[in-house]
């Protein structure tokens, strides 16, 4: 048996499984955690409308909690989406690749652009929402006038947790280029390979 095949069959350093597995662990509990949001969200916009339309009586705080709270929820979930490979890609160009090639593009695109732009909106998120807290910044053009800064902490937080996210994608795709095998489950590159289902079979 070749280097090759022994390396493929292998897969991935235990270390390496460990770190994806942790990452994407963080990515699902917050993701589950932020979509309990949704619940007071509902309720609160099942209110507005009975309130509205059945005892004339709109409230003047509805709209902007449930503003705040999707902002939270749709932030902080999407390294969740990351993870699934349920953002936007070139799907016409990107399905008819190889696994290999879905890797290496992958990883390129990763460690030369995903990785380096979060690090740049993750500081000047935080300096975002630094200001905001310190000013205790409330929403002047709203009549209730809540306080904003939560909504902005959920800017540094989601972008932190992407770069996380996008940690362990940048595992999975120099893997993915390196043995030409998807080895996680969740697979963004549209399946496991061929290559990855026959060396199961030999396992």
């Amino acid at each position: 048996m070749s280097h090759a095949s022994t390396t493929t069959m292998r897969g991935p350093a235990p270390a390496a499984r460990r770190l994806v597995e942790i990452l994407d662990g963080i990515s699902v509990a917050m993701g589950k955690a932020s979509s309990v949001l949704v619940l007071p969200m509902m309720c609160i916009l099942v209110y507005e409308v009975v309130s509205r339309y059945f005892f004339n009586a709109p409230t003047i705080w509805a709209g902007d909690l449930a503003l705040i709270l999707y902002g939270i929820y749709f932030m902080v979930a999407s390294p969740f989406c990351l993870k699934d490979g349920m953002h936007i890609r070139t799907d016409f160009l990107y399905n008819r690749w190889s696994t290999k090639t879905k890797g290496l593009v992958d990883t390129i695109i990763y460690v030369f652009l995903y990785l380096p732009t979060h690090v740049v909106f993750l500081e000047i998120g935080w300096k975002y929402f630094y200001k905001s807290f310190k000013q205790n910044e409330s929403i002047v053009s709203s009549p209730w006038m809540p306080i904003i800064w939560p909504m902005k902490f959920a800017i540094p937080l989601s972008v932190f947790l992407m770069i996380l996210q996008g940690l362990s994608e940048t595992i999975k795709s120099y893997y993915a280029w390196r043995h030409g095998v998807f080895y996680w489950e969740n697979n963004p590159h549209g399946g496991r390979s061929e290559e990855g289902d026959a060396c199961e079979a030999q396992a």
